[in-house]
């Protein structure tokens, strides 16, 4: 009788334990100014002071979230749904990361994390051949920043573009079309990014007239995956042993390097 009971003692004790090792961070997402909530946003907790890991949930269709397993600490939370068009944004209402508000995880939940999301401002032109004249088909535009978060576009078959859900600033414009033979460009025809002219944005109006004129280098291109969608920088971190990811996550990239998220099925929005 003594054995059993030390022994049910030890496995409370060890559930006890590894329950009060996690906690959560939960709240609602609605449209600026109502109760409606937003479906498909992407709501990121990274753990302080490293920004990592990171932990990711999508809102359902009521726009409400829960994420769960958190590690102990300090959190920041960021809202992402600039492709269904909203500028993104971290708690507590602030599209900076630096300027995030501070959420501290313990064994329980964290509610009342929400946001309310405005619509985003946009950035649009055209993508032509600088010897023809013509427009490029599916070359990938990107907005990046290194302190609000970004989101690409892409061209269609007369080279237009359109990069939605950005936040009010000044972002740096890349063209990508190597596959297609096309050497990367930045606005304004610099092929440095340091060199590149900003592209200031005043949500949720849309700056014109973003264009690139692409020309065939002489040599043949070495073809590079695609840029992901381009987000916030976080300062420079140490280096940390190859990442693996916990049944039911997966890898991903989030603000310039891989990260955990759990899986879940993308939903189609009209």
């Amino acid at each position: 009788m003594y054995t059993i009971s030390a022994l049910a003692l030890s496995l409370f004790a060890l559930t006890a334990s590894a329950s009060a090792a996690t906690g959560a961070i939960s709240g609602k997402v609605v449209k600026a100014g109502t109760s409606t909530g937003i479906e498909g946003v992407e709501a990121c907790a990274f753990q302080l002071p490293e920004y990592e890991p990171v932990f990711c949930e999508e809102t359902n269709a009521a726009g409400e979230y829960k994420i769960s397993e958190l590690p102990s600490g300090e959190y920041i939370v960021e809202f992402w749904a600039s492709y269904l068009g909203y500028a993104p944004q971290f708690y507590n209402g602030v599209s900076s990361y630096e300027d995030a508000e501070e959420i501290t995880v313990g064994s329980g939940t964290v509610s009342g994390i929400n946001a309310e999301l405005h619509q985003g401002g946009a950035i649009e032109g055209r993508v032509t051949d600088a010897s023809t004249g013509a427009g490029i088909n599916e070359a990938v535009v990107c907005a990046f920043s290194r302190v609000i978060a970004g989101n690409c576009g892409q061209t269609d078959a007369a080279g237009n573009y359109v990069v939605i859900g950005l936040a009010t600033g000044s972002y740096g414009v890349e063209f990508w079309a190597e596959p297609l033979g096309y050497p990367t460009l930045f606005y304004n025809q610099q092929s440095n990014p340091n060199s590149a002219n900003l592209v200031s944005v005043t949500a949720p109006g849309t700056t014109g007239g973003i264009n690139a004129q692409m020309g065939t280098p002489a040599s043949k291109t070495v073809v590079v995956p695609p840029p992901a969608p381009p987000t916030v920088t976080p300062a420079p971190r140490k280096k940390h042993k190859t990442l693996k990811c916990r049944k039911g996550y997966k890898k991903t990239k989030r603000h310039g390097r891989q990260v955990c998220v759990k899986k879940h099925k993308k939903k189609h929005h009209s």
